[in-house]
Parts: C-alpha cells; structure tokens; sequence
C-alpha cells in the first residue's frame, strides 16, 4: 500500500513539472477593495451606478488587478489614474460608450470593474540597423517602441487609458476613437466571458483565413481584418467590427471597410483559372449587423450614424 502511494505521489509530481514552468505560473490574485474609494461627490456617482449595474469603477488599483490573468494583455502595462479626472473619465464612458446600448443589454455586457488609469501602454522591440562611426561597421540594435492605448480588456474589467490631463488634449476625432476603443473592449470582454456568442459563421470566416500564408499574399486587410496585431483572436476580431460600426456613419463605413481596394480576398478559382474575389470583410460586416439586429434588435448602423453626427 505504501508502495501504491509513493508511486502515484512521484507520478504527478512528474506530471506537474513535465507541465513546465508557464504552465505553473499562476499571476497574482486579484485584490478586493472597500468601495467607494473615496469621499468625493463623484465618489456617490460611482456608488450610485454600482447599485444600478452592478460595476465599480476603480481608480485605485495594483498593476496585478490590471494584468490578473489575461494572458492577451502580458505586453499591456498600466498608469494609476490622476484623480483629479477620475469624474471626466466616468461621464466620457457612461455617456458616450455605455449609454450606446439599451439598459438590458448593458446589464448582460458590464464587467466586474472599470479601472480608470492615467495611462495604458504597450511595449514591443524590435532590431534597427544602424552604422557605428567608430567601428564603421554596420550593426543591429534592439530598440523598445511604446503605444498607448486608449482602453483595454481583462478577465473581470475594462480599462480607460487617459484619466489624466492626456483627457482635456484630446481632439474630437481621438475622443470618437476612444469611445469606439471602451466599446470595443467592452465587447471583447463580453465575448470573452461567454456574456455574448459570436456566431459560427464569423468564427469560421476567422479560422480559415487568419493563418499566416493568407496574409503574406493578401495582407491582413484581405483576410478580413479591419485592423491587425500578432496575437489577434476571434474576439478581438469581432470586436473592431463593433468599434469601427458604432462610431462610423453607414456611408463612412461602406466607403472604406467595404471599398474594393480595402475588402481585396480572394481565392484560387479552379474552374477559370483565375483568383475570386471573396469579399471577407463584406461576408464579417453583415454577419455581425444580423447578429445584433436579429438576436438583441440593436441596429449598430444607426448607433454609428447617431456617433459620426
């Protein structure tokens, strides 16, 4: 009997370190804060609005509860926000992003937390070549190139990128942007947690045209991506459908989502010898309009009219 124990002790103690280390590498634990945070009439603006769809809006936070698990933002880091805009942030959110959708369908999509941050930023490096005066010799550097975000998703939240005075410099075109980037997040979240389904048919469109010989000859455009980053997924996809939908007139869109110079897939037509044009952006752009519009009566055109006015 001791025998049996011993081995089945050194059998998972086998299997867990043939796991490897990502796989053992658990991120720290969210943490739950007292809320409301503070004692500001914006504090009860918070308060009230958690008593109504359940979401605080945080803007005080540990870096962990941003990164917690959301293997998708590891590159994404965050700025803690200045709270001095803390109240700028939560009517530009609530009144431009939020109240888009009506009441049941905000209620099915919140997430836990917003968290209201000064700044959200990614980090990616790449190699410049460059000639060494002294050496006189070509050679290559790695430089570190930084972006910043206006909003970002996570396992329980969504995150605003300029609680800050970044806030009062923006123009009208960023802050259309920014409120298309919230819903976006918003949606990405949503789909992530099994809050909305995307359909099949979209996820069938992403699966057979996002690999990497497509793009090399169409470009990610003519694999149906409006927009295109290395570790895209059916989410973050279906998502700038609704971003770029609800903050563009149906005329701005058509005239450039659905242009024959941007929707250019096609494939190899056996019978004419020739390549088909297949139109992937077109096929995404109506399965998402049915999708809305059949399954919660929400038309995202006139959402996007209403925006672009």
């Amino acid at each position: 009997m001791k025998n049996n124990i011993l081995f089945i002790l050194l059998f998972f103690t086998g299997f867990f370190f043939a796991c490897g280390e990502k796989d053992l590498s658990p991120s720290e634990p969210q943490t739950f804060y007292e809320f409301p945070q503070g004692n500001a009439d914006y504090d009860q603006e918070f308060l009230a609005y958690y008593e109504k769809y359940n979401v605080q809006f945080l803007y005080k936070y540990k870096e962990s509860d941003f990164r917690w698990n959301v293997t998708e933002y590891i590159p994404y880091y965050s700025v803690q926000a200045d709270e001095a805009y803390a109240d700028k942030a939560f009517h530009f959110i609530t009144e431009n992003s939020f109240a888009i959708w009506d009441e049941d369908f905000l209620r099915k999509i919140l997430p836990l937390r917003v968290l209201l941050a000064s700044e959200i930023y990614s980090v990616t490096e790449r190699y410049d070549y460059v000639y060494d005066e002294e050496t006189q010799e070509w050679g290559s550097v790695k430089v570190y190139d930084t972006t910043y975000h206006a909003a970002a998703s996570g396992l329980n939240h969504i995150a605003f990128g300029y609680t800050s005075e970044k806030f009062d410099q923006l123009t009208e075109n960023e802050k259309l942007n920014a409120t298309g980037e919230i819903t976006k997040s918003l949606i990405v979240y949503a789909a992530s947690r099994d809050k909305i389904e995307i359909p099949t048919e979209f996820s069938d469109l992403f699966n057979n045209s996002s690999n990497t010989e497509n793009q090399g000859q169409w470009g990610s455009n003519g694999c149906g991506f409006l927009e295109y980053y290395k570790n895209i997924d059916v989410n973050y996809d279906f998502g700038l459908y609704v971003k770029y939908l609800t903050i563009m007139s149906e005329d701005e869109f058509k005239a450039w989502a659905l242009s024959d110079s941007f929707d250019v897939s096609a494939e190899w037509d056996q019978s004419s010898g020739t390549y088909k044009r297949t139109y992937l952006i077109k096929q995404k752009y109506e399965i998402v309009l049915d999708y809305f519009k059949t399954k919660y009566n929400i038309d995202l055109h006139a959402i996007g009219n209403q925006a672009s006015k």
